[in-house]
């Protein structure tokens, strides 16, 4: 995840992020959520990225994770996107 971050410029990250949770509040894909969390930890551990941003994303990426948990009456059906 390291490397990632490092070898990703932080406003290309953050847009990329923004679009998924933009199609997250659409579908509420739990696999998106996901995708949201393991971007906030790229940015948190970014060199390059704004201290409040990496603060933010730090403090939020453990929600995000919490939001990839499937509802327990979930199918497979209603978990894609």
């Amino acid at each position: 995840m390291k490397a990632e971050a490092e070898n990703s410029r932080p406003e290309l990250l953050v847009a990329a992020t923004l679009y998924l949770m933009t199609h997250y509040m659409r579908t509420g894909c739990p696999r998106l959520a996901l995708c949201i969390s393991r971007h906030m930890q790229c940015l948190a551990a970014h060199a390059e990225a704004d201290p409040k941003i990496r603060d933010v994303c730090s403090a939020l990426h453990g929600a995000w994770d919490h939001a990839a948990i499937p509802p327990p009456n979930a199918t497979s059906s209603t978990l894609m996107h």
